[in-house]
Order: C-alpha cells, then structure tokens, then sequence
C-alpha cells in the first residue's frame, strides 16, 4: 500500500509510456532534420564543385593549349592541320573537376570564330582573342528528402547551370 501511494504522489504511474512516445515523435523530425541537411550539403557540393570545374576549364582554355601540342585545332578549309584536340581537351578538363557529377557541358564562342576551331558558334573553342563561354548544368535530385517527404512539397529534381567567359590569349594560331 505504501508504494502504490509513493508512486502516486511522484506521477510515475501515469507516465511510463509517455517518455517513449514523445522520444519517437521529437526523434522522427530530428532524423527528418539531418537526413534533410545531408540532402542540401550535397546540393552545395555538387553546385560548388561544378563552379570550380568550368573555372579550371576556363582558367586551361584562355592560354590555347590542348592535350596533344600541334593537333589543338582542326584541320578543316585547309588552316589547320591537327584533329581538333582543344575542345575535347577543355570538355574532358571540366569532366575531371566535376568528380562523378556528369554535367551537360556546352562551349560556345562570341566574336570571329574561325571554323576551323570547331563547329562555328557552339562547341567552339575559339581563336586568338575570342570571347568563349563554357557552360556546364546538373540535374540534382534529392535523395532523402524525396523519400520522406509526402509527395508534391519539394520538386522531384533540381537543374542548376553554371558558367564561365573569358576572352582568349593572343596565342599563336594553327599554322
């Protein structure tokens, strides 16, 4: 008799399943919280990284370098005598520092753009002096958030597109 009285006056009778069910309720949108913000870290990963990659491809395209010296331009009306190297070389440089993303990468040139550095205005690198546009977009979808959250609240998916433009060196053209 004496316990059920002490147990009374302290309230732990009325309480034993109250702590659990409030632990699964504050539980549940705490997990929602964090699985949410792993989902925008790599948004911003992935935004950022994506940033950086078209940068270090502008910063490599500026100079008129390519993988293979003598074959950067190509050989079309007679100008050039390589294969076209410069633009694959500034494709696969933004592929490299994308690190798995797998962006749409488009290259486009503002100003003479000789033919024989590429297909005209899109995916050309462009000649000496040339203003040139390199631009990348990812479709992110979340992960997490997709899963948990009722449909309809959040887009399924994100496209983001970045871009760089620079103006080339007056480097030495395909002879």
């Amino acid at each position: 008799m004496f316990c059920k009285l002490r147990m009374l006056k302290s309230g732990h009778a009325n309480e034993s399943g109250q702590s659990m069910v409030e632990f699964a309720l504050v539980g549940s949108v705490f997990i929602l919280l964090m699985f949410g913000m792993f989902d925008m870290a790599y948004y911003f990963y992935g935004r950022v990284t994506l940033q950086n990659a078209v940068r270090q491809a502008a910063r490599y395209a500026i100079t008129g370098n390519c993988g293979t010296p003598g074959s950067c331009f190509a050989g079309s009306n007679g100008k050039g005598g390589g294969t076209g190297d410069r633009l694959n070389t500034i494709i696969s440089t933004v592929q490299t520092f994308s690190f798995g993303l797998n962006p749409t990468i488009s290259i486009t040139c503002q100003g003479v753009c000789l033919g024989y550095y590429g297909d005209g205005g899109t995916n050309n690198a462009g000649g000496p002096g040339d203003t040139v546009m390199i631009s990348a977009s990812y479709t992110w979808s979340p992960f997490v958030i997709a899963r948990l959250v009722p449909k309809g609240t959040f887009p399924s998916s994100y496209t983001y597109s970045v871009s760089s433009i620079f103006k080339n060196e007056q480097f030495p053209p395909a002879s």
